[in-house]
């Protein structure tokens, strides 16, 4: 299956790429090593309400993995 991953801040979304994966599970622990790559390289995303959001092919969202919160 193809996943879509999207870097979204409530407003607007920046398109991070997409993955053949598995399934959704997969798909969700890619997500939260880009959420924890993306903290390490730009902390200040913390507070700003962004996530990681993973879309199917159909568009359906999968899964979202928050920024804030992270240690």
């Amino acid at each position: 299956m193809r996943f879509h991953f999207n870097l979204a801040d409530g407003k607007s979304v920046a398109d991070k790429g997409n993955q053949d994966l598995d399934d959704a599970v997969q798909a969700s622990e890619v997500a939260e090593e880009m959420a924890g790559q993306l903290l390490r390289e730009r902390p200040s995303l913390a507070q700003k309400g962004y996530a990681i959001v993973v879309n199917d092919e159909e568009g359906a969202e999968v899964y979202r993995a928050k920024l804030s919160g992270r240690a």
